[in-house]
């Protein structure tokens, strides 16, 4: 006797297709109010399982890591997510982290937090293409994860290395999604941008207000590959919005990325981009996800940015829009929160209801990919 399909019967929809849309709308209503602190959300705990909080050791590039997976009770397989955080003014021991984690995993999927020692030192560094890789390879090798329902999310740059990570050889036919919140797109635009702390719009170009954390980011990045004293020295003069030094006694290498941390205008940042020496372009010249769109195999993308984010532009996301234009399965919404943080954009009750909307509509195509 031949088998029935569980999803059909007689060539009709089955009762599991017939739901997947209530409960990836289920699932997505979970994760939305669990990861929205002022949201109520205690009859969520009530309803969904206590999630299981794992301390595992993944694979890197040199050796393994340690981090946690956040899951559902229960064997499943669960889909699963490794989520990038990029850089964070926090600790791995920070409340919100655990936050994002149980909320993921109270939603049903198994979630493995990426942690970058780099990004803790305030540096880009192109080795976390490949270790975010290798952790996603090692999630989805475990037996409470279903493979084919999973894939990546980032935040800020993380976002930036999640998009780059869906890319590489070693997974890139097992991502069922990637989704990245204002990532950068291109490295050299928006170093350009940091620099002359201007953006691009539709009057040509605008004031843009540099946050802290982009330009000490921007210059520990740029300061990498130079001698130590001379990195010192250029970090604690330039990290700071509107610091100034002069190149005195800088090696070649030093005054070219001095020239560039020190440009008064984008077109001068742009030359000094392209005198910029060897050793800096060989470590940040591959970490632009433009790059690498092409690339991207998962079925599904997912990108959203707030329009008035002065952690990264909202022009760096609108270019990798524009690249994959044509492409089917990309989803892109702009909001008005406050780089992730509505509660920091102080806007009125009713628009804040608005973008809560339009965050959970830009989310539910994520959990209708990993709803069976």
């Amino acid at each position: 006797m031949a088998k029935t399909n569980s999803s059909t019967v007689a060539g009709k929809p089955g009762i599991a297709n017939l739901t997947r849309p209530i409960r990836a709308a289920a699932r997505s209503a979970v994760f939305f109010l669990k990861v929205f602190p002022m949201l109520p959300s205690r009859p969520v705990d009530w309803v969904t399982p206590t999630p299981l909080i794992e301390t595992v050791c993944y694979p890197t590039h040199d050796g393994t890591a340690q981090g946690e997976v956040y899951r559902p009770p229960g064997p499943g397989p669960h889909p699963g997510i490794v989520v990038c955080l990029g850089v964070v003014p926090f600790g791995v021991d920070h409340p919100q982290v655990a936050v994002l984690g149980k909320a993921l995993a109270r939603a049903g999927l198994a979630a493995l937090l990426y942690w970058s020692p780099s990004m803790r030192d305030f540096r880009l560094n192109p080795v976390d293409i490949e270790n975010i890789s290798l952790a996603y390879d090692w999630l989805i090798s475990q037996p409470y994860v279903d493979a084919a329902r999973s894939g990546l999310l980032g935040t800020c740059v993380g976002g930036s290395f999640a998009l780059m990570a869906s890319a590489n050889a070693l997974i890139r036919e097992r991502v069922a999604y990637a989704s990245a919140y204002a990532p950068y797109t291109s490295i050299w635009t928006f170093g350009r941008d940091i620099a002359s702390a201007s953006v691009e719009s539709a009057g040509g170009r605008t004031a843009w207000n540099v946050d802290q954390l982009t330009r000490r980011v921007f210059v520990y990045s740029l300061t990498a590959t130079l001698k130590p004293d001379e990195a010192e020295r250029m970090r604690a003069a330039l990290s700071v919005v509107g610091g100034q030094m002069d190149g005195e006694g800088l090696s070649p290498e030093g005054r070219a990325v001095h020239a560039l941390l020190s440009a008064p205008d984008a077109e001068m940042a742009e030359e000094a981009i392209r005198g910029l020496p060897d050793c800096v372009m060989n470590e940040l010249g591959n970490i632009s996800p433009l790059d690498f769109a092409l690339d991207i195999r998962a079925p599904l993308i997912v990108l959203l940015h707030d329009r008035g984010d002065q952690v990264i532009p909202v022009g760096e996301t609108r270019r990798l829009v524009a690249a994959l234009d044509g492409r089917s399965g990309v989803k892109y919404t702009e909001m008005q929160f406050q780089h992730l943080d509505p509660q920091k954009a102080k806007m009125p009750v009713t628009v804040l209801m608005r973008e809560l909307g339009k965050f959970f509509r830009a989310v539910y195509p994520i959990f209708r990919q990993t709803v069976r």
